[in-house]
């Protein structure tokens, strides 16, 4: 996964995420797979497991000690073809044999134990959010390397144990209400063994554990409609990762955007988790004063750098050990921040600020040696596990259902794009109708067919294609965090959208288009030709929504779907058949034609004019007079390039 942005380091990472070639675990140098002396079969029937646990409470929560020992991480940034931002440098990398390595973290030693609330804390691009996503497994990339290790109550990995991620948006729906995302978050993840009415006290008691009682019943809301406040919203995120009563919890920077009151709020609500048991590790932006005194643990970085790591009430002494003493009335949060930052302003005061950091780097790491036990006696045991869902996982048809029945509440809720969907088959039915109103029979009324049955085929389906790739940029979002989280799988996700909205949608668009357009041009008055024509326009109608996902898998913004949206509609006309005769296009792109569905589409709605016709010819005899071949159904077929069959 992406590894979100938290400076140059981050972004360095997030650059090799994205030219990843294979997803690869990340490697360690340190041999952590040596089996501890403990039975491995006794543990793991010991852990707790929410799917084995007859009476869930958010209360029952496996005591999680996390150590961290040595860990550096790098980053290969070597330009490769498959970004293309570094093309300039491809060639004169060709010629150099060294590849460019980048360290992100410098050997970071920490002790977290459980019921703790942990900050990461440091100035930007000091390298917070490489550490969180590296403990919470968030990052993997052939290009990176790793040494060092974390183990989980003596574990490599935190799939060991039961955890959850908090990414810095909030990715809600909005028409959904506080206890509806939470009851749907639940049925997802949550196993099938669990009553209804057991979801249903989790959901409640989540509820009444993050302070969402008083919004309970108020819609997520966005920037067009009002809803929750933006703390709000935060403890909704975090109640969604609650649902799965997590041992470990990962939060990147969860007060940013969020007023002071919010702030000291939420943190105030993590640090009442933290105390039920769990361990709870944050990253933060300049926390107030009032924030800092509910910090356990502290781990300051800077350049990736641990400058301190440990109690935070051994933290001002520490600086003031070496010569930095905290002033009055200042907040010891930036205060740290400050003094292990580098100050690029002038040249004077970098080289200063740069050597007042490096001698509190060499300070920590002396300090460390002797603080934090070396690798090698720490009780490692096991190798480092991949995730396994399958006892929380909902299967295929449970994930169907509820996502269905999600996806309907949310169309039923939106109005406005339900009656534009609507709105936009019959005005383009009655306006193209009143263009090609009533046809004739004759050779300009049969061009006029063609060019008909074109824009049924072209200009709809676009209409289709490009809404549909609006729409899906804006939730797909919800899909990536949930598939992320090993919550909703590709296939329920597409199938329970398009069920969702079958009887509000993908019928009905199609059936009003069709049956305005059909009888306003004048095509025959037979039932078998009209839904044959309509369940052209159904399948026409599909075609476009999976283009449409197919582009929005490829690129998750519109302006780059969008863009391929239109390449793809290009090619559809021009390999239909209607601008050129598809027999004389040149032979090496001829092919074409074969895979793209608007050449089937345009092809059959022909088929169904023509095939079989005869229009009015102006010479007598009929259609054995050589004079009126032009006007049978064969020979239009024929010459717009169709096949007979």
């Amino acid at each position: 996964m992406a590894l979100a942005d938290d400076g140059k380091e981050d972004d360095a990472v997030g650059q090799a995420a994205a030219v990843d070639v294979e997803k690869a675990e990340l490697g360690s140098t340190t041999d952590a797979s040596t089996d501890g002396p403990l039975n491995h079969n006794k543990l793991d029937q010991s852990r707790f497991s929410i799917a084995n646990a007859v009476n869930l409470s958010l209360d029952d929560v496996e005591p999680t000690d996390v150590q961290i020992r040595g860990l550096t991480i790098a980053v290969d940034t070597s330009p490769s073809w498959l970004d293309p931002s570094t093309y300039p440098e491809l060639f004169s990398a060709k010629l150099k044999a060294a590849p460019r390595i980048k360290t992100l973290l410098h050997s970071v030693d920490a002790s977290l134990k459980p019921g703790t609330l942990t900050a990461i804390i440091g100035g930007s691009g000091s390298g917070k959010t490489t550490l969180l996503n590296n403990l919470a497994e968030r990052v993997v990339s052939s290009r990176l390397s790793q040494q060092g290790l974390a183990t989980f109550n003596g574990r490599v990995g935190v799939n060991s144990v039961r955890h959850a991620y908090v990414m810095q948006q909030d990715i809600l729906l909005p028409t959904l209400t506080v206890r509806e995302t939470l009851r749907y978050s639940a049925d997802l993840r949550l196993p099938s063994s669990t009553t209804a009415e057991d979801r249903e006290r989790v959901v409640e008691e989540v509820i009444r554990e993050l302070g969402l009682k008083e919004c309970a019943n108020t819609r997520i809301g966005n920037s067009q409609h009002r809803g929750c406040s933006g703390g709000e919203k935060r403890r909704v995120s975090i109640g969604v990762q609650l649902l799965a009563n997590p041992s470990v919890l990962f939060l990147d920077e969860p007060t940013t955007g969020l007023d002071a009151t919010s702030a000291f709020q939420l943190v105030r609500t993590l640090k009442s988790l933290a105390q039920k048991g769990r361990t709870v590790i944050t990253t933060i932006h300049q926390p107030r004063s009032e924030i800092w005194d509910l910090f356990d643990n502290l781990v300051i970085l800077s350049k990736g750098s641990p400058v301190f790591s440990g109690p935070v009430s051994e933290c001002l002494p520490w600086f003031k050990e070496l010569g930095y003493q905290l002033p009055l009335f200042v907040n010891p949060a930036e205060f740290v921040i400050d003094i292990a930052a580098v100050d690029n302003r002038t040249t004077e005061l970098e080289e200063e600020t740069s050597a007042r950091l490096e001698r509190l780097k060499a300070a920590w790491k002396i300090e460390s040696e002797s603080r934090f036990p070396p690798v090698q006696d720490i009780a490692v045991m096991g190798k480092r596990k991949k995730r396994s869902q399958a006892a929380t996982h909902a299967g295929f048809l449970r994930q169907v259902r509820i996502l269905t029945d999600r996806t309907l509440k949310v169309t039923y809720r939106d109005p406005l794009g339900m009656t534009a969907s609507l709105l936009e088959a019959v005005i383009m039915g009655v306006v193209i109708g009143y263009l090609f109103f009533n046809l004739g029979r004759d050779q300009a009324g049969i061009r006029s067919r063609e060019g008909l049955l074109y824009i049924a085929t072209g200009l709809q389906g676009y209409l289709i294609l490009m809404f549909e790739t609006y729409r899906l940029t804006i939730d797909m979002p919800t899909f990536d965090r949930e598939s992320s989280e090993h919550c909703v799988d590709a296939v329920p996700y597409i199938l329970s959208r398009r069920l969702a909205r079958l009887i509000t949608e993908d019928f009905p668009v199609p059936f009003l288009f069709s049956l305005i357009l059909y009888f306003m041009a004048g095509f025959d008055h037979n039932a078998a030709k009209f839904f044959t024509f309509f369940s052209i326009g159904f399948v026409n109608h599909y075609a476009c929504v999976m283009c449409a996902f197919t582009c929005v898998v490829a690129v998750r913004h519109f302006p780059g779907a969008s863009l391929i949206a239109n390449f793809a509609f290009t090619m559809q006309s021009l390999a239909c058949g209607m601008f050129i005769q598809s027999n004389t296009i040149p032979v090496y792109v001829r092919w074409l034609k074969w895979i793209t569905w608007s050449f089937y589409t345009f092809g059959a709605y022909c088929g169904n004019e023509f095939q079989g016709s005869f229009y009015d010819c102006p010479e007598s005899g009929g259609p054995s007079n050589p004079a009126c071949l032009q006007y049978t159904g064969e020979f239009i077929m024929s010459s717009l390039g169709f096949p007979r069959n």
